[in-house]
């Protein structure tokens, strides 16, 4: 969404007239310039837009296979309703800066420029945040900020990884996608976890049958981030003197996410299937209203203050997209 700036108040006011207008120039530049936080959102999250105060999205139950049936005789009736649903509300997110009388006076066009430009940086990196501390939380809820208790579950009213996932149309039968495993040295436990989301059903207990395709690892796991980009872009195959073909090259994408920061001895990690995570409206990031800026100036200080609001949200409709793996708690593959 585009950075909307409202009416310039200080516009009357003879020592602000100027600078006001040269640090909308600088925002809206900033604005405009490509932002690996923004990147990165764009590769773990279906970014979408919103009119309305929250966004309902609803799970779809499949017909199962058709059967045979004898000479003359009818067909089974079989039953497609709406599944799970999950409604995500968007969130109001404000911040401010000032610039002070003394730095028009003296001509601090810098300070002032660095202030602007770190600004809209900062609304770039809040969004990443917010939906890097929804994937991660690993509860119903989540902090972000002094905010606690954001929802943070799916459809099925679960958190995002979860060991007991339940089928909309037999709620006995549960599934995990949050799993102790560490990545190890080669690819033994990427292909294990990868199968194990490829054979994932769905509300219906159809197998969804969808290749994972992409890994997402913290930003301070250097020896993992290592490992990983062997096993994936090796021509050979990694962890043996077999003269055998890599056959994860070319198959995965890495994710590194620098918001994520796992903490000291930990690697946990994620794998994503991008095709499932959009047909079944997985990590989802809605914007409801882009930055807007407005300003004025302070009559006791003569101080300019820029405000800026902005409402998004983030969530998850689905959980088979993505697994967890190297948690705490979770489910351990022998």
């Amino acid at each position: 969404m585009a950075l909307v700036f409202g009416k310039i108040n200080s516009a009357s006011d003879d020592l602000w007239n100027e600078w006001a207008t040269q640090l909308v120039a600088v925002m809206q530049d900033e604005d405009t310039e490509k932002n690996n936080y923004e990147e990165v959102l764009k590769s773990i999250f279906n970014v979408e837009s919103s009119k309305r105060f929250g966004e309902k999205i609803a799970g779809i139950t499949e017909f199962g296979n058709f059967e045979v049936v004898g000479e003359g005789d009818p067909a089974a009736e079989d039953t497609y309703s709406e599944g799970f649903t999950k409604l995500i509300q968007h969130l109001s997110f404000m911040k401010e800066f000032t610039c002070t009388a003394e730095m028009a006076e003296d001509n601090r066009v810098l300070d002032m420029k660095r202030q602007a430009q770190h600004f809209i940086h900062s609304y770039k990196r809040s969004k990443l945040q917010f939906a890097t501390d929804f994937l991660t939380s690993g509860a119903a809820t989540f902090t972000y900020g002094t905010k606690k208790g954001i929802d943070a579950t799916t459809g099925d009213g679960k958190a995002l990884f979860a060991v007991d996932h339940p089928t909309f149309k037999d709620k006995t039968q549960t599934q995990s996608n949050v799993f102790t495993n560490p990545f190890g040295t080669d690819a033994r436990m990427l292909n294990r976890l990868s199968n194990i989301g490829r054979n994932y059903k769905n509300d219906s207990g159809i197998v969804t049958g969808f290749t994972f395709d992409t890994i997402i690892i913290p930003g301070n796991c250097w020896a993992l981030e290592e490992t990983v980009k062997k096993i994936i872009g090796s021509e050979g195959e990694v962890g043996t003197n077999n003269n055998d073909i890599n056959t994860q090259r070319g198959k995965w994408k890495l994710v590194v996410n620098p918001l994520w920061l796992a903490a000291d001895g930990k690697e946990p990690y994620m794998i994503m299937s991008s095709e499932a995570n959009k047909d079944m409206s997985g990590n989802i990031f809605y914007e409801r209203l882009g930055l807007v800026m407005k300003d004025d100036v302070d009559i006791h200080t003569h101080n300019l203050t820029w405000s800026g609001r902005t409402r998004f949200s983030a969530g998850a409709g689905n959980w088979r997209h993505i697994i967890l793996g190297g948690a705490d708690a979770g489910t351990t593959l022998e």
